[in-house]
């Protein structure tokens, strides 16, 4: 019976990915000066995996690289030479010559590779201490199988060649594969149970199910809605199954939604590689240091919050990080800082970037900010002057270079953020660094509440950005010519933002009822939403409006509530960033 191995091809990718992923995150700990045996260990098997996967659907090029990749780490972890900065080099080189070979195959290229030669004799001419070996000891092909996956596992049944494998048919007498896999006509019957930790899932499939269980709560919150309106009295058995159903329905969607969870690992592991090129393209000494890799977050959200990310790290060693020279001068160590660090917040995480560079230049932002006409004085404060920075077109740099310059960069961050549902905020202080912080929902599929009314038209806004609510007096309320209407809270006053204001409804001589405040809190900075009544609080699926219309000013989304009605939710963070005041307790706290 023949092997149909295009049914594992996408397995081989995600496998192959995810190795040369370890071998970059390793090659950082070589070029850190540690000197961890398996650290060599984990290069070697990693290049090992690659090739036998491989060979096994006959991508020889790749197969032929990586074996002599792995050549030169058995080499090292026996001792024989030393990993220096030219190895970690030509390890970061090969990973991007390897991932973008990958990305061929994977489109059906199947074409010789000039790139691919090129990295294969590199590595053949880029000699350790003794001559080397050209296939790796007895030795080290032994300690391999302890991480190989299971197409090098099927590869050393068939063959030691790189060549694909021929198609013939299977003979009675079972290899030593053919019983550990039981994917031939002969099963071996299991000896005891085996646990199975993970399965690969196709995002699709996942996306699928969370749609439905999304549906599912509508559903849910509609049946809620028409029980409400029927005397609960009447039908004890009903009212019990609902409530069963709603606290089901619930768990559910936590279940299905932690599916989706990925930690933020999977970010930070991408950045020890972007900071060690950036810093030797800009000649300066940076050190990453990571916090928060366990904190989740939407996988949907964390393939979006990449490039942000990358524009934010980018900035703080181009302009924030000092050269060796003047952080010497300064009194400070030779190598600088960048630190990021997760953590969860209520229904948000917050995502940190900072250094320990030069901090923000007050007098440069303001001269910069004048010549583009963007109104800037020394009377500002530092969180209203930083907010320049995230306007199109603003950079200080003094030149351009291919990392800066050109205007291009924090604005963008900012719009990217603001569609994802967040915010991004700056603090800084001059000769001491820059903090820039990030805020995220949890996820973009799912959110808590609160359903307020304004005249006949009813919307959401977000639980996590409701501090309180009250019904203020009359005496609490003072008018400024030409600015919003304060509101006083606790002895702070806080501006008013009026939701139809907002939503710009029309006009009406009909009786309003007694406002109500909600007092919302976006990156630390305060406003009071004023509002005809406050509806309830219920959980939500969030639609998006640019994927099914088009984007809306000063709206996040839409949602379907219990009625059937369409309700849109509100993007607090537009409004507070206008007029918000900042709370400056929470913000150098």
């Amino acid at each position: 019976m023949a092997i149909d191995l295009n049914r594992f091809i996408a397995t081989f990718f995600d496998e192959a990915q995810e190795h040369l992923e370890s071998i970059e995150e390793k090659a950082m700990l070589l070029d850190s000066g540690r000197e961890d045996p398996e650290i060599l260990n984990a290069i070697f098997r990693a290049a090992h995996s690659i090739k036998g996967g491989s060979g096994t659907f006959g991508f020889t090029q790749l197969a032929e690289a990586t074996h002599v990749m792995e050549t030169l780490f058995d080499e090292l972890r026996k001792g024989r030479g030393k990993a220096d900065k030219d190895t970690v080099r030509l390890l970061l080189d090969a990973c991007d010559v390897f991932k973008a070979h990958v990305a061929r195959l994977k489109t059906g290229e199947r074409g010789a590779d000039p790139s691919m030669d090129a990295i294969r004799e590199r590595f053949a001419r880029f000699t350790v201490g003794s001559a080397q070996s050209d296939a790796p000891s007895q030795d080290a092909s032994a300690s391999a199988p302890t991480e190989e996956s299971f197409f090098n596992a099927v590869a050393a049944a068939r063959t030691e060649t790189f060549g694909l494998f021929d198609d013939e048919p299977a003979t009675p007498k079972a290899t030593g594969a053919q019983e550990k896999f039981g994917f031939f006509e002969t099963p071996v019957p299991a000896t005891g149970k085996t646990e199975q930790s993970s399965i690969r899932v196709s995002v699709e499939k996942i996306d699928r199910i969370v749609n439905l269980v999304g549906e599912l709560v509508i559903a849910q919150a509609m049946m809620q809605q028409a029980l409400g309106k029927q005397n609960s009295s009447e039908d004890e058995h009903l009212t019990h199954s609902l409530s069963t159903l709603d606290r089901n329905t619930r768990e559910l969607q936590q279940a299905v939604m932690s599916i989706r969870m990925m930690p933020m690992e999977f970010v930070f592991s991408r950045f020890p590689r972007l900071v060690y090129d950036v810093s030797s393209q800009l000649g300066k000494k940076v050190h990453l240091r990571t916090s928060g890799h366990e904190t989740e977050l939407d996988k949907e959200l964390i393939e979006l919050l990449i490039d942000p990310l990358t524009h934010v790290v980018r900035n703080a060693i181009d302009h924030g990080i000092e050269s060796p020279q003047d952080r010497v001068a300064a009194g400070k160590p030779e190598m600088g800082t960048v630190g990021m660090r997760a953590t969860h917040r209520g229904g948000s995480v917050i995502i940190e970037v900072s250094d320990d560079g030069r901090g923000l230049d007050r007098e440069r932002i303001i001269a910069k900010a004048r010549e583009l006409g963007i109104p800037a004085d020394e009377s500002m404060r530092d969180e209203q002057l930083f907010e320049i920075i995230f306007e199109a077109g603003f950079s200080t740099a003094k030149e351009v270079t291919n990392l800066s310059g050109r205007g291009v960069g924090m604005d963008v961050v900012r719009r990217n953020i603001t569609a994802l549902g967040g915010s991004v905020s700056i603090a800084s202080a001059k000769g001491e660094g820059t903090v820039i912080t990030i805020q995220l929902p949890l996820t973009l599929a799912v959110l808590d509440g609160m359903i307020v009314s304004v005249a006949d038209e009813q919307y959401i806004i977000p639980l996590e950005f409701v501090a309180e609510a009250f019904k203020p007096q009359a005496a609490d309320i003072k008018s400024v010519v030409g600015q919003a209407s304060l509101v006083a809270v606790r002895g702070e006053h806080l501006p008013i933002v009026r939701l139809e204001d907002v939503v710009q409804l029309p006009p009406t001589v009909e009786p309003r009822p007694e406002p109500l405040c909600l007092v919302v809190e976006v990156d630390n900075r305060r406003a009071a939403l004023m509002v005809d009544s406050l509806i309830g609080q219920q959980q939500l699926v969030v639609k998006s409006l640019e994927t099914n219309l088009h984007r809306v000013g000063g709206m996040a989304g839409a949602t379907i509530l219990g009625d059937g009605r369409v309700a849109l939710i509100l993007d607090v963070a537009s409004f507070t960033r206008n007029v918000g005041t900042r709370n400056m307790a929470k913000a150098y706290a």
